[in-house]
Formats: structure tokens, C-alpha cells, sequence
């Protein structure tokens, strides 16, 4: 099998990340209410798991008796249950982006690749808080993994973003980030947890107004792929590029401290403006490396 057939993850990996996704978890508050189409804001006065008591109120007919607050009633000589309130759990939403620009390497995997392995860790984590997953996958097409519970959500995701990825002919036709966000903005339910996994290289300022309202309904994390042939200009002596807006190619001499001080300037200029777009809605912001492994100890988990 051709290397650009293979999935980019095998089963020792997924092991892996489902091993790393075990270890113990410090818990974030959620930045926002929780609606979800599961639970609901309906009290109740049943007792049972991820159920906790809210208040008490007067006795009604019909209420069961195991729920009487006895101490309460004993103290106010009339009669009052218990009201719980369900624990109600967010559900995670992964986008997770596999276009032509995500399709680069310099060193041992490309950014695509490093995306895989960062959705099927949350994917386990979020299985590990009970949580429900759903997502989707930016290839040549939009592929949208529905919402589920379980060991079967945590593959249909896992196999949508580690299948096959050869390189693409070309992007004029890729799927736009921007509209894809503005399909989650009518899709999902508020309150969900949404983790951007991208290199967001198509961010402009058709961006802003949908960013913005992402952030007011959910609790985001982008988590922003990069490759160090990106940060700095590879270490070779000359370089030809291939320029597809002329189909010419431009020869670079990499030895050129000159050239090299530029490209550092330029990258640290372009990473700079796409974190900006992103935190000025306080959405979580987080650099990654393609030469990162501890991604666990990078990674926010919200």
C-alpha cells in the first residue's frame, strides 16, 4: 500500500491517545449556561445518577414520599420535598481541518496528520466525561459525523479525520472555512464545546461577526497547527518554490541571513494577526507544532 493511501493513524496510536486521554484531568469551568437537547432545564424531584439538589419546595399531591425533606417539614410544620435539578453535560463539537494547506511536512508528519491525533484524544477524553461528540471534516468535501455517545462516536470521528490524505490537486474549490462556521452557528445547541483544529489559513474579516457569535454561544478553543519550515526558513542552501498564481518557480537562497531575518519577520507577523482575529473574542488560542508529542500538556481541555 502506497504511503498516501494509509491511514494516518494505526491502531498502536489510537491505543496511545486513548491511554494518554485516561490519565487524570484537571476539570475547567465552563465559560457558558449549558442547553442541551438531552437534558433540558426541567426539575425534577427523582433521585438518581448526576442528579443534585437545587432547593425544597411545599408538598403537592402526588409527590413521592422518599423525597420528603423530613428536617425541613419537621422545622416549618408543613410538608416539603426535595427539587433536584439533572446534571446536564455539554456536548463537544470537533472541526477538524484537512485541506490542501493542512496536507504539509517538513520533518516527521504533516499538520494533517498532528490534527488526527489531536481530535481522537479529545474524542476520548470527551468519552471519558460522558460527554456526546459530534463534528466535522473539511476535505475536497464537508463530511459531518453526527452527534452520539460511546465507544461508536468516538470512530465515526476517529475514522473520518485519520483516513487517507494524498495530496490534493488543487484548492480552488475546497471547502470554505467561513461557511462552514456559519453552518455551526444554526446547528449547534448553546453551551457546546467547539475545538477548531485548523491552520486557519483562509481567516479574513468575513470572520469576525461569525467568531464573535461562536464565542457568545459556546465555549471555543482553536487550536492553531503549525510546521517549523513556517516558523523559520529550512536550513538548506537554495530552495525552488513553485508559485501556482503563475506557474513559475522562484528560487530562494537560503543562506542569506537577509532572507532568513524577512521570512522570521513575515511568519511571526502572519501567526501574529491570526491569533489576534481569534482571542479578541475570547476564544482560547493555542499554538501547535507538528513536532509537538505532549500534546496533552498543550492541548486546553475546556
Amino acid at each position: 500500500m502506497e504511503a498516501t493511501q494509509r491511514p494516518l493513524l494505526d491502531q498502536v496510536d489510537i491505543e496511545k491517545l486513548r491511554h494518554l486521554a485516561e490519565k487524570p484531568i484537571d476539570h475547567s469551568s465552563h465559560q457558558h449556561e449549558v442547553e442541551h437537547r438531552q437534558y433540558g432545564d426541567i426539575r425534577s424531584v427523582y433521585r438518581g445518577y448526576g442528579l443534585d439538589y437545587e432547593e425544597s419546595r411545599p408538598y403537592q399531591a402526588g409527590d413521592e414520599m422518599r423525597f420528603m425533606n423530613w428536617r425541613l417539614s419537621a422545622r416549618c410544620n408543613d410538608l416539603y420535598m426535595k427539587v433536584f435539578r439533572e446534571e446536564r453535560r455539554p456536548s463537544v463539537f470537533i472541526l477538524i481541518d484537512r485541506r490542501q494547506s493542512m496536507r504539509f511536512g517538513s520533518q516527521s508528519q504533516l499538520k494533517v496528520t498532528q490534527a488526527a491525533r489531536i481530535s481522537t484524544y479529545l474524542a476520548f477524553v470527551a468519552k471519558r466525561q460522558n460527554s456526546p461528540i459530534a463534528g466535522v471534516v473539511l476535505n475536497e468535501t464537508t463530511e459531518w459525523v453526527p452527534e452520539a455517545s460511546g465507544e461508536t462516536a468516538i470512530y465515526n470521528l476517529v475514522n473520518e479525520s485519520i483516513s487517507a490524505c494524498p495530496p490534493l490537486d488543487n484548492d480552488n474549490n475546497e471547502v470554505n472555512l467561513n461557511h462552514t462556521l456559519r453552518l455551526l452557528l444554526n446547528m449547534l445547541v448553546q453551551g457546546s464545546i467547539v475545538y477548531l483544529i485548523s491552520d486557519f489559513h483562509d481567516l479574513n474579516n468575513s470572520s469576525h461577526p461569525l467568531l464573535l457569535q461562536l464565542s457568545e454561544q459556546h465555549n471555543v478553543v482553536a487550536i492553531n497547527i503549525n510546521d517549523p519550515a513556517e516558523i523559520n526558513f529550512p536550513k538548506t542552501a537554495a530552495i525552488n518554490i513553485y508559485n501556482p498564481n503563475n506557474d513559475e518557480d522562484i528560487f530562494l537562497n537560503g543562506s542569506t541571513q537577509i532572507l532568513n531575518q524577512h521570512y522570521k519577520e513575515k511568519s511571526e507577523q502572519y501567526f501574529s494577526n491570526i491569533k489576534n482575529i481569534i482571542t479578541r473574542y475570547n476564544i482560547e488560542y493555542v499554538s501547535i507544532s507538528t513536532e509537538d508529542n505532549n500534546i496533552d500538556q498543550i492541548i486546553p481541555l475546556a
